[in-house]
């Protein structure tokens, strides 16, 4: 996949690589981390296209498609599950532990899901539906795009093809893990869910999206 976007890179160049991974970032399945590998690459071996243009390109792509994502689901997402959340089993009281463990690790959830493929894509999205506070959002989400896209793209750029014959591999084992995450954590919050109520703060209560803006 990664040398197959070569040829589109050479035609497009940095902005084909910037719209993927904005596009990517918002919650659409783009292979972006592939065209990043695939641009980094071909910079290096045709010098046709600057590295650090690409980089200048590519972190603010997928800073603004997390606050893009973010707001998605800061206005629409927590209405859709407190309105259908019901039926997949979502009560009061799995989405109120859901709000807490965001207020608790959701920085570190964000900053570790940019390097996962499947939660990069939903990330920014959870984070808004879940009312995450906005400065600890754009913190990490800041800091993980900076260092994905300078760590893959100087990386892809300085090893050439065999970081992307490893940056393949790496991603399907990376994807299973996500995959396997996604389910493994929902189970949890199930299993120890009286627990997890027990932890929360006497004063929590669920928190409407737009009454969180400021912190």
């Amino acid at each position: 996949m990664t040398l197959e976007l070569t040829p589109l890179i050479s035609t497009y160049g940095v902005w084909l690589v910037a719209v993927f991974i904005a596009l990517e970032s918002i919650g659409l399945p783009l292979p972006a981390e592939a065209a990043l590998i695939a641009a980094a690459f071909f910079a290096a071996r045709t010098h046709e296209l600057n590295i650090w243009i690409l980089i200048a390109a590519g972190v603010p792509a997928a800073i603004v498609g997390d606050i893009f994502g973010f707001w998605i689901g800061k206005l629409f997402g927590y209405q859709l599950l407190m309105r259908y959340g019901s039926r997949l089993g979502l009560t009061e009281g799995r989405i109120k532990v859901g709000q807490w463990l965001f207020v608790q690790y959701g920085a570190t959830f964000v900053f570790t899901a940019r390097f996962l493929p499947f939660l990069r894509n939903m990330a920014a999205v959870l984070a808004g539906t879940h009312c995450m506070a906005q400065r600890n959002f754009y913190f990490a989400s800041g800091m993980a795009a900076v260092t994905w896209v300078m760590g893959y793209g100087l990386a892809a750029y300085s090893f050439g093809e065999a970081f992307t014959n490893l940056a393949s591999p790496a991603a399907i084992s990376l994807g299973v893990a996500a995959l396997f995450t996604m389910l493994w954590v929902p189970m949890l919050i199930v299993r120890y869910e009286k627990r997890l109520c027990a932890r929360l703060p006497s004063s929590q209560t669920l928190a409407a999206p737009l009454m969180r803006t400021s912190e």
